[in-house]
Formats: structure tokens, sequence, C-alpha cells
């Protein structure tokens, strides 16, 4: 079990191995995010802020970006150094404009609503703003509503003339990797 993974479960983030859907992610996280080193980092869908209790415990360098709708995330977890929650749609261009104007990322994680437009909307926007060699992933394709197989379709209609340099499908599908 790693690090990233034992982190996940001592802050009962569904990432990890034994809570909710317990969907296993972090064991592909930490093959590809490091525990050391400034990296950029932002994720769409935050919850009760699992997840930024994880990352930022897990690389504590990490400048973590963090979006949601939800006006109340910030009501279950404290304020971080380094962590910057934003509440807002993450499908909405002029939003997400506003937040990355002078950014770049390493990582973009999609862990929002997990329907097919706002993927598809949240995708277009920030495949611009993530570095050359960064990696996009995408988490709960198995979700109903996500409808997969168009969102897998749209992406590699969308990526065709892009410079990707991988699309894997990770955790039996459920989780999308794309490499700039």
């Amino acid at each position: 079990m790693t690090k990233l993974t034992q982190l996940a479960n001592q802050y009962t983030s569904d990432k990890g191995t034994e809570h909710y859907e317990a969907h296993g992610y972090t064991e592909e996280y930490a093959k590809y995010i490091p525990e050391n080193g400034e990296f950029n980092l932002l994720e769409i869908g935050i919850w009760h802020g699992d997840s930024l209790k994880m990352w930022h415990n897990y690389n504590p360098q990490l400048k973590i970006d963090a979006i949601d709708i939800d006006p109340n995330v910030t009501n279950f977890f404290k304020n971080m150094d380094g962590v910057n929650v934003f509440i807002g749609d993450a499908a909405n261009h002029e939003f997400l404009k506003s937040i990355t104007e002078d950014k770049q990322y390493d990582f973009i994680v999609d862990d929002g609503s997990h329907t097919h437009s706002d993927i598809i909307a949240s995708f277009k926007f920030l495949y611009g703003k993530l570095k050359i060699g960064g990696l996009y992933f995408i988490e709960d394709l198995h979700a109903g509503h996500a409808n997969k197989p168009k969102v897998i379709e749209d992406l590699h209609l969308w990526l065709e003339d892009k410079n990707v340099r991988s699309f894997t499908e990770l955790c039996n599908g459920k989780l999308v990797m794309i490499k700039k």
C-alpha cells in the first residue's frame, strides 16, 4: 500500500481503498504524482476536503487549487498552506479563466459532477492550462451520468489535432489519464 493510499484511507477519501466506493485511484496516482517537490495541482470537486488533506500531507510542497460548486465545502476543513479553494462552476469558462489566468498545472484531477457535459467543458478549457508533460485525470467514469463511451469518444475527437503523449484507462476503466 502506498503512502498516498494510507493517507486517503486516513482522511476517508474514496480515492483510497477503504471508504465509500474505495476506488483505489491513489495506487495509480502514487506512480505519477511525486511525494516531494514543487508542483501545481488542480482538483475539481472537493466535497468534504478529504482529498485536499490527503494531497497536502502527501506532498506539502504541492501548490493546490481546488474548485467546488458548493459554498459550504470550506465548513468541513480548515485553511491549509498552499491550498486555494475557489467556489464556482468548473464547466464555466469565464469562471475558470478568472482563477487560472496566470497558471499552468502539472496535474489536474476532475472529480467533479461526473456528467458528460461538465467533464468535456472543463477539459476543453483546462487542457490548455496543463504543462507539456502534465497529466489530466478524469475520475468515476463508471458513473451512469458520465456516459463513459460518449466522454471517451468526445475526448478522442477533440484531442485529434492536439499534442497528446498518451491516453490511458486505469482502475478498470473508472479513471482516465491523459498526458500532454
